[in-house]
């Protein structure tokens, strides 16, 4: 029998000890939950701020889908199809840069001091001409560099290119895999699920309780919806998705199987990368995936404490949320916490 009651008790031991105030924990296994865990001020449906698994979990597929339509394909460079003049150090840039962070963008910019000066209906607008005015970093294929500058600009350009906001074409793409997976929280509109099942973070300067509402800055001035960040999701919304990738990517889903595996392919064509089209891999043994992570393991962190580790070939996986910054941005215990937890995990799901 798998040990996981002591996977449990150090779920319920990092909240003890000021890990986060909620958590929730899944291990995945033959399309079904194998161990499922909530600890603190969390259940198991809680859901919390998804911050950076937005890119894999929204940004990603909904390039996927649009790829597979015929309408962005990844080599598509940015001066042959944005729409307006393009900077010369940028008209190169490709979509599959974007997607694997080797687009040579800066890691962040507080574009939201600006936008939230601006009237709402202008914002987007905005940020595609300060993205295409910021310096970029390196020159586009040299090196990846994550950050969320290139989701941002890849947000902008889906919309454009779909003629319909994010939240929507996800809802789309959540229908043709037949799940119900996590979901933007527009500002504009009520959260479709009572406070009690939302973990809150903050609080942040002018932002005294953040329940709810995105956590991160940008997002939050773009109105709760962008490329980089504003999604919520419960644990098994986000494995729900998982799964139907995994499957999809094995001839069971809307899209062509071999497009799918891209999606977990490494980035060979940038030099040292360790990034996918939308997702990371891990880093050896301080990797907050666990030292012991399977080889083929492709995931993703969040700055609001949560992650996402998936093995696709045998569709396995371990998902963890938490509220971290609900105890403030400089709370660090999560990094240590993710890579033990994970470390113990993995042994558990027969790896």
């Amino acid at each position: 029998m798998p040990e996981w009651p002591r996977l449990a008790g150090l779920l319920d031991q990092g909240v003890e000890q000021g890990v986060a105030p909620a958590m929730v924990f899944l291990a995945w296994r033959d399309s079904a939950p194998a161990f499922l865990h909530a600890a603190g001020a969390a259940q198991p449906d809680t859901w919390f701020d998804l911050a950076s698994l937005t890119k894999p979990l929204a940004t990603a597929l909904l390039a996927l889908d649009q790829a597979c339509q015929g309408r962005l394909p990844w080599k598509a460079k940015l001066g042959d199809f944005l729409g307006r003049p393009v900077p010369v150090d940028k008209a190169a840039i490709t979509i599959q840069q974007l997607l694997t962070h080797a687009a040579g963008f800066a890691p962040y910019q507080p574009f939201h001091q600006v936008l939230d000066s601006n009237p709402p209906a202008m914002r987007r607008g905005l940020l595609l001409a300060m993205l295409m005015n910021e310096p970029l970093a390196h020159p586009p294929g040299h090196q990846a560099l994550y950050g969320d500058l290139g989701y941002m600009l890849l947000g902008l350009i889906l919309e454009r290119l779909a003629g319909a906001p994010l939240e929507a074409l996800l809802g789309r793409i959540h229908a043709a895999l037949g799940v119900d997976g996590p979901c933007y929280f527009p500002l504009a509109q009520e959260p479709p699920l009572s406070p009690a099942r939302i973990a809150p973070c903050g609080p942040l300067p002018g932002r005294p309780l953040i329940h709810g509402q995105v956590e991160d800055e940008n997002a939050y001035s773009l109105g709760g919806v962008a490329g980089h960040a504003g999604l919520f999701g419960g644990a098994l919304e986000v494995a729900r998705v998982m799964d139907a990738l995994c499957r999809a990517a094995q001839g069971d889903g809307p899209w062509p199987a071999e497009r799918v595996r891209r999606l977990f392919e490494l980035d060979r064509s940038t030099p040292g990368s360790s990034r996918t089209p939308g997702f990371d891999t891990p880093s050896g043994a301080e990797s907050q995936a666990g030292g012991n992570a399977p080889p083929g393991c492709v995931g993703h962190l969040g700055f609001t404490g949560v992650s996402l580790w998936w093995h696709p070939a045998t569709n396995r996986g371990l998902v963890l949320l938490t509220n971290r910054v609900a105890y403030g941005r400089g709370n660090d215990q999560i990094k240590a916490f993710r890579r033990l937890v994970h470390r113990e995990a993995w042994p558990l799901l027969g790896f």
